[in-house]
């Protein structure tokens, strides 16, 4: 009796708001999880993009330096570096290069004898924008990367 009661009866309320709340819990998570997911391929990317280019900037030799072998003595032998060539070459390779249509920047580049690291970033906008939170902070992404490349003599 209770049963058919429970089957029959008229219902004190409705599920559908509540279904709808979690229909659009679901969509905005969804679209976080694709923000998160291209984010994170643009850092590789960019890292990738970076990694390249130091590598090329890394094989800027210092002739001078290296044929008066300047750490002859030394335990540890490297190779060094022309400091402004390795810099002109690094930043006309990320210049010439667009990362997903957005141009990348060098926030910073510095060179030792020895040694070559950088910063580099690209500013860009979210892939899907959510259209309950209208905030810029959300919205604008800036994804930063730290590169870097050595010259040690492999024996």
């Amino acid at each position: 009796m209770a049963l058919r009661k429970l089957l029959f009866g008229k219902s004190p309320g409705s599920l559908i708001p509540l279904s709808f709340g979690f229909l659009l819990i679901a969509i905005c998570l969804a679209f976080i999880s694709i923000n998160i997911s291209t984010a994170y391929a643009l850092k590789k990317e960019l890292t990738n993009i970076g990694e390249a280019a130091i590598n090329k900037a890394a094989h800027s030799i210092n002739l001078f330096a290296y044929y008066t072998e300047i750490n002859r003595y030394q335990s540890n032998k490297r190779v060094p570096l022309d400091c402004q060539l390795a810099n002109a070459s690094f930043s006309n390779l990320i210049q010439s290069i667009d990362l997903s249509g957005k141009k990348i920047t060098v926030e910073r580049f510095t060179c030792d004898l020895y040694e070559l690291s950088a910063q580099i970033s690209v500013t860009g906008r979210m892939p899907i924008q959510i259209p309950f939170f209208n905030l810029d902070n959300l919205d604008n992404l800036t994804i930063r990367t730290n590169i870097g490349a050595s010259s040690k003599i492999q024996p």
